[in-house]
């Protein structure tokens, strides 16, 4: 449950990303497919995910946590400056977008 809600919440899965099937889930995490069945039955009372006959369960998006890049799992995920991003379009030429029309 908690590697399922981490990738949610770090935003490796997004609502409506389907996940993995319980037996290749089982397989990755190594532990039994009627764990999996649990987790997945404990995520979708909680309304984490939720499951669609005979297509697989899917995020929901209902329990999205705040985005903090503090708890992103990369050094490249975390090493995003928005400053940055503002400082370079605010710094850019206006001609080369063209003039601006009222």
């Amino acid at each position: 449950m908690e590697a399922i809600r981490q990738r949610i919440a770090t935003r490796a899965l997004v609502p409506g990303d389907r996940l993995p099937s319980i037996r290749q889930l089982a397989r990755t995490m190594q532990a039994s497919p009627s764990t999996i069945v649990q987790a997945y039955d404990r995520l979708a009372a909680e309304g984490v995910i939720a499951p669609r006959q005979g297509s697989g369960f899917y995020v929901t998006g209902r329990a999205l946590p705040p985005l903090a890049l503090a708890d992103a799992t990369t050094p490249a995920a975390r090493a995003i400056d928005p400053f940055w991003v503002s400082r370079q379009s605010l710094d850019s030429d206006p001609t080369v977008l063209g003039p601006v029309r009222p």
